[in-house]
Formats: structure tokens, sequence, C-alpha cells
């Protein structure tokens, strides 16, 4: 039986790293997308580039996603997997994972007041703060609760 348990495991710590990796190449590049948006350079090949791979990174996403919810739920409806691996020690992973996510989201809006109001740059496209503030949060969140499984 430990064998099935180090397999399901190993399979959710290596979904939730290919998930990690989906959130963030999805954000770097919609950060990209955004500030040359802003800049006002929208044509060319780049930007062609940069919404396929925002596609392809949602697809990743989404396969990840569908893959861990699986997992997740094998795990919840067998008692001895639910037991060996949602334990005291995940739920206390998962608490500091959503700490760690509340300071990022704090950082970030900090850094965002200070950028937009005392530093007086202008906002010109208020959707993007929004979608890099939810971005932040649930990426915060994905990394610690990865880092801390390890």
């Amino acid at each position: 039986m430990s064998s099935k348990i180090e397999t399901y495991d190993r399979k959710r710590k290596n979904l939730r790293g290919g998930h990690l990796l989906g959130y963030i190449t999805f954000f770097v590049v919609f950060i990209v997308r955004s500030a040359l948006k802003i800049a006002g350079t929208q044509a060319g090949t780049l930007w062609t580039v940069l919404h396929v791979v925002i596609a392809f990174s949602l697809l990743w996403l989404l396969y990840f996603s569908i893959r861990l919810f699986k997992v997740q739920r094998e795990i919840s409806r067998d008692p001895v997997l639910k037991e060996a691996l949602n334990n005291e020690l995940d739920r206390l992973n998962e608490l500091k994972a959503w700490k760690a996510a509340f300071y990022s989201l704090i950082v970030f809006n900090i850094v965002a007041v200070y950028l937009f109001h005392i530093m007086d740059i202008p906002l010109k496209e208020p959707i993007v703060l929004v979608v890099t503030n939810l971005l932040v949060g649930t990426v915060g969140f994905d990394i610690a609760r990865y880092l801390l499984d390890r």
C-alpha cells in the first residue's frame, strides 16, 4: 500500500509542478504583452508569438488543472490515501501557502500604489492591474504550495 501512496504523492507533486510552470509562463508573457501594449508597439511577429504562447500556456494550465483535480478526487475517495496524503502537514502547508499568497498580494499592491500614485505613472489600462493582482495571488499560492510540499 505504501507504494500506492508514494505513487500518488509523486504524481500530485509532478502535477503541481506542471501547473506552476503553466502559471509562470502565462504570467511572464502576460506582463510582457501588457508592457508592449502600454508602450504602443502592438504589431508584428512578436505580438503574434506572444498570443500563441499565451494560448499554449492556457491550454497547458487547463490540462494540468484537470489532471490535478482527478488525482485529488481519487485521493479523497480512497480512505487510505486520504489519511496518508491529506494529513495535518498537508493542511498546514496549504494554510502557509494562503498566507504567502496574501503577503505577495500586499507587496504587489504596495508596489502598484507606489508606481501609479507616488511616481505618477499614468495607468492606461486598469484591467492589467486587476488581472496581474489575480495572477500574483494565484502564482504566490502555487509557488508556496509547491515549495512547502517538497
